[in-house]
């Protein structure tokens, strides 16, 4: 029964992280559709919703070197970000966009 109880504890644990996870993925979509807006438009769009969109951004990607996307931006390398969204989505506009200063 002891390790019953120890996968449960376990289990919730995961389910509590994923839960985290989740919310923390939204809240910087979020920031994302502030200061980028184009860019969070149009992976909403071309990913077919938000939630396709939130996951993306926050998955690591060959094409950026194992970097999730909020990690590019950070890196200030917004604009190899949106090459790679432009080239999923279909949309060839590279240069045609916005970056702010401090990403």
């Amino acid at each position: 029964m002891h390790s019953a109880d120890q996968f449960k504890s376990t289990g919730a644990r995961l389910e509590e992280m994923l839960a985290t996870r989740e919310q923390i993925g939204i809240d910087a979509f979020s920031m994302l559709e502030l200061e980028l807006s184009d860019l969070a438009n149009m992976l909403v769009i071309g990913l077919g919703d938000r939630r396709r969109a939130v996951r993306w951004m926050c998955t690591r990607h060959r094409e950026l070197d194992g970097r999730n996307g909020y990690q590019v931006i950070a890196d200030g390398e917004a604009e190899r970000l949106w090459e790679l969204v432009e080239g999923l989505c279909g949309t060839p506009n590279a240069g045609a966009h916005a970056v702010p200063a401090s990403a």
